[in-house]
C-alpha cells in the first residue's frame, strides 16, 4: 500500500469511528427525551400503609342542557369533576355550545357513562328590559366608555374574539374596577332602573361587586359612601353553581320597594333599600381567585338611562414621586411628571384615588405639580374617612401649566394632606379633553389547563398510627390538567402510590401504622410527563 493509500485508509477508519460515536450519542439522547405518552402509575402500598378502597364507577349526569353559551348539568354525588369536550372541569358547567357529552369523574379517575346535552332556547329578553345604554364590547376603544382602575402590569385589558373584554391579572392578588362613563339614571316607573353585567367574575373563589354611587368615583374600597348601593356575588351566594370561566348574567333591579338581584333571570337576593339619588356611576369590581394568576371576562354591560352626551377625554397615567401622601410642609422627593400631555391642552383635570390612613383631613388634600398646588375635592358625598377607605378626588390644572410655554417636566409631583398618617396614592392620572386614541390589543390565548392545588394534613394521630388526608382542589381552574395520581414517601422511602388515571382531583385518606416521629412527603404526579411534579412536606410528630 502506498503512503497515500495508507492515509486515505486511516481517514476512512476515523470516519467510521466518528460515525459510530455519533450513533451512540443519538441513541443516548433518544433515551433521555421525555416520553409523549401519558404517565401511568401502579398501585402500591407498604405493609404499614392502607390505601382507600376504590368505589364503583359513578352514574352519568341525570340532566344536561345547553343554553346561552354554556353547558350545565345536575351535580353528580361523589364526583370530583367532569369531562366535557375532552376538557376536565371541577364545577357542573362549562363554557361552550351544542350537544356535548358529559362524563362524571371520581377521585380515582374513573369515568361514568356519557350524558348528552339537550339544547334549550336562550334568554335574550333581558336586553329589552335594559332601557338605555347597552355595550357588547364590539368597540375596542375601551377608554372612551370606561375608566379602568387597577395596578399597572397586574391588570391588563384586551379584546377577546367575538366582542368581549378580557382582563388578565397575572400578579395573583388584584382587583380590576370598571367605571362606566355613562351614568345610571332612574325613571318614574315602578321599576326605577336596572344594571346588567354578563361576566365570569363571580366564579369559584372569585368576586363580583357592583357599586351604584352618586358622583364619579374610580373606586370606593371596602367602605362605600353612605348613599351607595353595593351588591356582592361570591361563593357565599349559590356556592358550587358557577364554574370558572363561565359567563353569567347579573342584574340589579331598583324598584320603589327595594332592590332585587338576579342571576340568569332568577332572583338570588333582595334588599329593602331604595335609592335617594336620581343618577349614579356604575362601578364593576372583579377579583379572580386570590393567590393565582387570574383572568376575567365581561361580555356585556347594560345601564338604564336616557341618551347621554359623555364627555370625551384622553387619560394619561402619572405616578407620584412617592405613593405616600405627604404632610403639607414635608420634604418631597425630586421626582416629577412630564408636561407633554398638557402642552396642547386648553384645560385639564387631575384625578387621584387615595387610601386613607388612621387620620388626616381629606378636605385639605392638594396635589403639588412643581411650584403649583392644586386643591383636590372629593367626587362623591357621604364618603367615609375611616382607615382603609378609598376616596377619589379631582382638581383643575392651573392655566399657567397648560400650553406650549414652560418646562418639560413638573417636579416634584406629590399629594399632600394635613395629618396624612400613612395615607397612600392608589392611582393618579390626567384627563385632557379629546377623543381617546387608545385601542385594546387582541387578547392572549386562553390559559393552559392547571393542576389542582395539593394539600395534605394529618387529621388523626395516635401513638401507633395516623390518618393522612390528601386533597386535590381544582375548583378555581378554568380547565384542569389531568393527573396520573400521587405518591407518598416516609423518611425519603417510597411507601404508597395511588393511581388516578386522567384524574381531576378529590380527597383521599390513607392509614399509616407507624410509631415515633417521621418526615412525610406527598408528590403529585401529572399525567403529562413534561409537567413539573408538585409536593407537600409534613412532619408526623408525637410528643
Amino acid at each position: 500500500m502506498t503512503p497515500r493509500r495508507r492515509v486515505i485508509a486511516a481517514v476512512g477508519a476515523a470516519a467510521v469511528l466518528v460515525a459510530a460515536v455519533l450513533v451512540l450519542r443519538e441513541t443516548d439522547d433518544a433515551t433521555k427525551k421525555p416520553s409523549s405518552q401519558p404517565v401511568r402509575l401502579t398501585k402500591y402500598a407498604a405493609d404499614f400503609v392502607k390505601l382507600p378502597t376504590q368505589p364503583a364507577p359513578l352514574s352519568a349526569p341525570s340532566s344536561v342542557w345547553s343554553s346561552d353559551g354554556r353547558i350545565q348539568w345536575v351535580p353528580v354525588t361523589g364526583a370530583s369533576g367532569y369531562e366535557v369536550f375532552g376538557k376536565l372541569v371541577a364545577s357542573p358547567e362549562i363554557a361552550g355550545p351544542g350537544r356535548a357529552d358529559v362524563r362524571a369523574v371520581d377521585a380515582f379517575g374513573q369515568r361514568s357513562l356519557a350524558a348528552r346535552a339537550e339544547e334549550r332556547p336562550g334568554d335574550d329578553g333581558w336586553r329589552r328590559a335594559v332601557n338605555g345604554w347597552l355595550d357588547d364590547f364590539d368597540d375596542t376603544f375601551l377608554e372612551r366608555r370606561y375608566h379602568l382602575s387597577g395596578r399597572p402590569g397586574c391588570v391588563n385589558p384586551s379584546s377577546g374574539s367575538g366582542g368581549r373584554l378580557v382582563i388578565d391579572m397575572p400578579c395573583g392578588n388584584d382587583t380590576a374596577v370598571l367605571r362606566a362613563r355613562t351614568l345610571l339614571q332612574l325613571n318614574d316607573a315602578d321599576e326605577l332602573g336596572r344594571v346588567a353585567v354578563v361576566t365570569d367574575a363571580a366564579g369559584p373563589r372569585g368576586k363580583l361587586v357592583l357599586d351604584l354611587v352618586p358622583g364619579t368615583p374610580d373606586r370606593v374600597g371596602p367602605i362605600p359612601p353612605a348613599d351607595a348601593i353595593r351588591v356582592v356575588v361570591d361563593d357565599s351566594v349559590l356556592p358550587g353553581i358557577r364554574g370558572a370561566g363561565v359567563l353569567h348574567r347579573f342584574e340589579v333591579v331598583l324598584t320603589r320597594n327595594g332592590v332585587r338581584v338576579l342571576q340568569d333571570g332568577g332572583q338570588i337576593a333582595t334588599s329593602p333599600v331604595v335609592p335617594k339619588w336620581r343618577e349614579a356611576s356604575v362601578l364593576i369590581s372583579m377579583t379572580p381567585p386570590i393567590g393565582y394568576p387570574g383572568r376575567v371576562e365581561v361580555d356585556a354591560v347594560g345601564i338604564t338611562g336616557s341618551l347621554q352626551s359623555v364627555p370625551e377625554v384622553t387619560e394619561t397615567s402619572i405616578v407620584a414621586g412617592t405613593l405616600r401622601v405627604l404632610e403639607p410642609d414635608e420634604e418631597a422627593p425630586g421626582i416629577g411628571t412630564a408636561r407633554a400631555p398638557l402642552r396642547g391642552a386648553s384645560s385639564a383635570r387631575l384625578r387621584a384615588t387615595v387610601r386613607l390612613g388612621d387620620g388626616g383631613d381629606p378636605n385639605g388634600l392638594v396635589a403639588q405639580l412643581g411650584s403649583a398646588r392644586v386643591p383636590l375635592r372629593p367626587v362623591v358625598s357621604g364618603w367615609s374617612g375611616a382607615e382603609e377607605s378609598e376616596l377619589t378626588v379631582t382638581g383643575d390644572v392651573p392655566a399657567e401649566l397648560l400650553g406650549p410655554a414652560g418646562p418639560d417636566a413638573l417636579s416634584p409631583f406629590v399629594l399632600r394632606m394635613p395629618g396624612a398618617s400613612q395615607a397612600q396614592v392608589l392611582e393618579s392620572y390626567l384627563e385632557v379633553p379629546g377623543q381617546s386614541p387608545v385601542k385594546l390589543a387582541n387578547a392572549p390565548d386562553e390559559p393552559a389547563p392547571v393542576l389542582p392545588v395539593l394539600t395534605a394534613e394529618f387529621i388523626r394521630v395516635t401513638p401507633n398510627d395516623a390518618t393522612l388526608a390528601i386533597t386535590l382542589d381544582a375548583a378555581h381552574a378554568r380547565s384542569v390538567a389531568p393527573l396520573a395520581g400521587f405518591e407518598v414517601y416516609v423518611d425519603s422511602g417510597h411507601v404508597a402510590t395511588m393511581p388516578m388515571p386522567g384524574g381531576v382531583g378529590g380527597r383521599h385518606e390513607l392509614e399509616i401504622s407507624l410509631k415515633g416521629s417521621h418526615n412525610v412527603e406527598v408528590r403529585l404526579r401529572p399525567e403529562d410527563p413534561g409537567r413539573q411534579t408538585d409536593s407537600v412536606w409534613l412532619e408526623l410528630s408525637r410528643s
